[in-house]
């Protein structure tokens, strides 16, 4: 009812030509990036016959994310590639969630086209602050316009860190780099992988990656979780696919090695412990293990394959309160402790990253998943309608952290679509919220890119202070509230914008490379670290 009739001639277009890319089930996939430009121009074409001076969407026909086992991978299914005349406006529907009285169809800014949103993504990773020794990237960037908002002390959002206090993550620098390789830009990659490389291999041997490092490459957060580890484990496989080098691949089964053996569980759950060294954190998460699914994937070790696998397929249903979901993991009071905590929260990521993943193979528990979590937030489920009054007043549609926390997310917003897109594209699922949902999220994010040149990790106002002190102001509560025991506040955030970019590529970091990774006995050049196990 939303849609002019421009809008739906368009539309019908659109599913023309997307009918016309997923035809033929084995067949070859078409020259998709070939095809999007004269799609353009078909609709570029349609409009001027009909009259009208407002270009609506086209949609462009999916590429493969990733290949299972070097076959013809299925294609995800969404509306990242967005097409309009150069300045115009595109509206967008946006569902109303939680009372909030969001009209049915209002104005989001996408950039002109997918090359357009990619440049953003580009030049923001470029210019972020990198370490003064090395190349990481900095975690958050500098006040977004409109800052924490008017509310007095609990609004004065200052600069995210100092020179000596700003973080930069190993885990965003993975998926930075995972971008990167994908974009192509293998140099920019190598220089995060070659840090990575110095910092794993100082002293010689190999040592796992704190979770976060300063500016001067000291660590800044002391904690070694086997998620961020195999991430960066992930990046050096998709690189070495990408480049054809031998050595980053050599690392990459290196740190799988480490990881498996310092964290394994060998009880009937299996699965690997989430921190390390062990003895320090002795529970078991099913993020993790999902993680060290995918690396082990990638790196043809069917043994921790299947170990992760197990650990992630036994974790669905089994919190008592949230039977169609997959639980957040088990308690830590022991090693390998197998016990349950009824009153951990569903966690975003645990949901989305299997749906991509692939780690538990089971359709009927995917969709109940979604039907879960697919959910407004005042029903219980991580759909959540944020509003940036401190921009431009767009109404957003993302995902909250957890059930427990509030606030839209938006580096788990990227990557829920990438899993809704990825399950629409395997099972052909036609619920119709569900492709709103899709559709909605992805507009969110592409208005967010287009509006600050990148991803916000929240538009929520306020600083620490008004969450930490509850605000009783509600339009300036202090960010997202994770439910875990943090906040994500209105800065521009550097996962958050290369998730996005993987979303307009339909780059899967999850899956194995289209490219095969080079083989384990693949000879290493002089220098490689990885001879050192």
């Amino acid at each position: 009812h939303w849609m002019s009739k421009v809008g739906r001639e368009i539309m019908l277009l659109a599913i023309a030509v997307w009918t016309w890319a997923c035809a033929g089930e084995g067949e070859p996939a078409p020259n998709i990036t070939t095809n999007l430009t004269e799609n353009i121009s078909a609709a570029a074409a349609m409009q001027s016959q009909l009259g009208s001076s407002n270009v609506s969407n086209t949609l462009e026909a999916s590429m493969a994310s990733g290949q299972q086992q070097r076959t013809q991978a299925p294609r995800l299914r969404g509306s990242v590639a967005r097409t309009a005349a150069p300045g115009a406006d595109t509206e967008f529907p946006l569902r109303q969630l939680n009372g909030a009285g969001a009209s049915a169809a209002m104005e989001l800014r996408a950039c002109a086209d997918k090359e357009q949103c990619l440049l953003l993504v580009d030049n923001f990773l470029s210019s972020m602050p990198h370490q003064t020794v090395n190349q990481l990237v900095q975690t958050f960037g500098h006040v977004a316009t409109g800052g924490g908002g008017p509310c007095g002390h609990f609004c004065e959002l200052v600069p995210q860190c100092d020179g000596t206090t700003c973080r930069y993550d190993v885990y965003d620098n993975a998926v930075a780099a995972i971008y990167l390789t994908h974009r192509g830009k293998l140099q920019e990659a190598r220089n995060i992988l070659d840090t990575f490389s110095g910092m794993l291999y100082n002293g010689g041997q190999l040592n796992l990656l704190y979770a976060a490092y300063a500016s001067s490459g000291t660590p800044i957060d002391w904690n070694i979780d086997t998620g961020n580890n195999a991430w960066v484990g992930m990046a050096y496989a998709h690189f070495a696919a990408a480049s054809g080098e031998a050595c980053y691949a050599a690392v990459g089964r290196s740190l799988l090695r480490r990881l498996a053996t310092e964290a394994q569980c060998k009880d009937t759950l299996g699965g690997f412990m989430a921190r390390l060294p062990r003895g320090k954190g002795k529970y078991r998460a099913t993020e993790h293990n999902i993680d060290m699914y995918a690396l082990a994937r990638m790196l043809g070790d069917t043994d921790v394959q299947a170990q992760a696998g197990g650990f992630v397929r036994q974790m669905y249903g089994i919190d008592t309160q949230h039977p169609d979901s997959y639980a957040t993991g088990t308690m830590g009071d022991s090693e390998c402790d197998d016990r349950m905590n009824d009153l951990s929260p569903v966690a975003a990521d645990t949901q989305f990253w299997n749906l991509l993943s692939d780690a538990d193979p089971e359709p009927a528990r995917k969709r109940a998943s979604l039907a879960s979590v697919l959910r407004p937030s005042s029903e219980g489920g991580l759909l959540e309608e944020d509003q940036d009054i401190l921009g431009d007043g767009a109404r957003l549609l993302g995902v909250r952290f957890t059930n427990m926390g509030s606030g839209a997310q938006w580096e788990n917003t990227a990557s829920a679509t990438m899993g809704m897109g990825y399950y629409l594209s395997v099972f052909g699922d036609e619920d119709a919220k569900l492709n709103e949902d899709l559709k909605s999220m992805e507009n969110s994010l592409l208005h967010l890119l287009q509006e600050y040149g990148s991803v916000l990790a929240s538009v929520r106002g306020g600083n620490f202070d008004a969450w930490r002190n509850g605000n009783t102001d509600p339009n300036y509560p202090g960010g997202s509230d994770t439910g875990l025991g943090w906040t994500y506040l209105r800065y521009p955030h550097t996962a958050a914008t290369a998730w996005t970019g993987l979303m307009i590529l339909e780059g899967n970091p999850f899956a194995p490379p289209q490219k095969p990774v080079p083989a384990a006995d693949a000879p290493l050049p002089s220098g490689c670290p990885a001879g050192n196990p």
